[in-house]
């Protein structure tokens, strides 16, 4: 099957965060992934946190997934609820434990310095020993889920 291109892969959603890098599929280039115009408000409003993220961290932050439209969002087992699915979310690449703690410690900081909230905060873990940070942050009804997941 013929890959799919993603039009407006360079488009800004903030000063170090293109559209692309929420919208590709590695495991499945052949779905189309394109998100409304909420979910790419709904992403920018994400990346205000993932430029704190980066600032404080000291490096770039490499998003592994992003917004899944509904079919990649089946494709790739995710909840029939995710916040992928609204844009509201990202899957962070760590290089292990120890750095997906201080992301996690550098997001919940900002949130108590600033008074806002966050929907998700999720350390996740699969069966093969992968592991990454979920984070989401919603306009509003935020619920401050802080989660170690291990699958």
């Amino acid at each position: 099957m013929e890959k799919i291109i993603q039009l407006n892969a360079n488009a800004k959603l903030s000063e170090h965060f293109l559209l692309g890098e929420f919208t590709k599929s590695g495991s499945h280039p052949n779905i189309y992934n394109v998100p409304t115009h909420e979910a790419i408000a709904n992403m920018k409003h994400l990346c205000q946190w993932l430029e704190v993220l980066r600032e404080r961290s000291g490096g770039p932050i490499v998003i592994n997934s992003g917004y899944r439209s509904p079919q990649l969002n089946r494709a790739v087992g995710g909840a029939s609820n995710s916040n992928h699915l609204t844009g509201c979310a990202a899957d962070i690449r760590v290089t292990g434990f120890e750095q997906v703690i201080r992301y996690a410690a550098i997001l919940l900081d900002y949130a108590d310095e600033t008074g806002q909230e966050f929907d998700e905060l999720l350390v996740e873990r699969n069966r093969f020993g992968a592991i990454w940070l979920h984070f989401a942050v919603r306009f509003r009804g935020n619920r401050h889920k802080v989660l170690y997941i291990n699958t």
